[in-house]
């Protein structure tokens, strides 16, 4: 894992759930009444990094949720060509996960982007991770359920994909503050590591234009440079968005690489576009370790950095630069 929390309270969790289905060895089980097609696309990028066969997902297939959009057909879709097993129980409210009957999560977060701290505004969650024991029991549990479930086929993905879609109530102005999400957890662990470890990887800053159309797009974990990078696998980078595009000048995520970065015109093409691909055609695959808000991203003077810094594209900072740039997110995470 990559210093994500492995036990206790958990507020964010998307990658942490991520990371464990791509390194699942023989099952993943989900449950969970909603599913939007964005999470499911990673989840089906992740699973096929994973040698697991037995994938499953039970949910509730229901009119409603499927017109209101909050259980959507063609997420459904993505998992069943991603070789998920897919079944229903109308009235299931359990959001639980559950990885070669060894890690567990349960939690109030459905597999959507709100649920699992992906989008902007989302919602305030919070689950928890099972021990041994619990485990074992709830995988008893989430057994059981798949017996009595009602299997969901292309045939009834196609009846319900038919299906009008109908109007949310509008959003109302309600009760009580909206709080500022960040995740910024993982960076705990990595601020209290030993010097040994600490020394073991390379830090960097990488400049990133600003796409209005996609203003998280760190969570597709990739990207992609001009050059071929010098990046090494286990490198922590901080992602900058420049000022170009209106975007904020400031530092919002980090990502851990996950793989060299290798020339893949056609990859950029295939999850961006061919304009993108003449300008970045080097693509290094990435993984999520702490976001903040937009709005409240860190500037590069923490670093003692300045836009011409980064003009290569990206360049290296010394640990304790590092550590500046994760303090003041941890801080502006609230």
């Amino acid at each position: 894992m990559s210093g994500l929390p492995d036990d206790g309270l958990v507020t964010f969790a998307r990658e942490m759930l991520l990371e464990r289905i791509a390194a699942a060895r023989q099952s993943v089980w989900l449950v969970s009444p909603f599913l939007t097609r964005s999470v499911a696309e990673r989840i089906r990028d992740v699973a096929e990094r994973s040698p697991a066969s037995e994938r499953r997902l039970l949910t509730a297939l229901s009119d409603r949720s499927v017109q209101v959009g909050v259980l959507d057909v063609g997420a459904l879709s993505v998992l069943r060509e991603a070789k998920f097993h897919l079944a229903s129980i109308r009235n299931l409210h359990a959001k639980a996960s559950i990885i070669d009957a060894e890690w567990g999560l349960v939690g109030s977060g459905n597999l959507t982007g709100s649920g699992l701290g992906g989008e902007q505004g989302g919602n305030v969650e919070l689950g928890v991770t099972l021990s041994p024991s619990q485990v074992r029991a709830a995988a008893e549990l989430v057994s059981g359920w798949w017996e009595k479930a009602d299997p969901v086929d292309a045939r009834v993905l196609e009846s319900y994909a038919s299906l009008p879609r109908l109007p949310r109530r509008p959003a109302q102005d309600g009760i009580g503050p909206v709080l500022q999400l960040g995740d910024t957890v993982a960076l705990d662990r990595i601020l209290a590591e030993d010097e040994a470890t600490a020394q073991s990887r390379r830090y960097w800053i990488k400049s990133n234009y600003h796409r209005s159309d996609d203003e998280e797009w760190w969570h597709r974990s990739w990207i992609s440079d001009w050059r071929q990078a010098p990046y090494e696998i286990g490198d922590l980078i901080v992602l900058y968005l420049s000022a170009r595009d209106g975007g904020s000048a400031n530092c919002p995520a980090v990502v851990r690489v996950t793989s060299p970065s290798v020339f893949n015109r056609q990859w950029v093409i295939e999850h961006r576009d061919a304009g993108a691909a003449d300008k970045w055609p080097y693509v290094t695959k990435t993984a999520l370790v702490a976001e903040v808000p937009i709005i409240n991203g860190v500037p590069l003077s923490v670093a003692g950095k300045t836009g011409q810094s980064v003009q290569g594209g990206y360049c290296r900072i010394t640990r304790e630069e590092f550590e500046r740039m994760a303090e003041a997110m941890r801080t502006a995470s609230g």
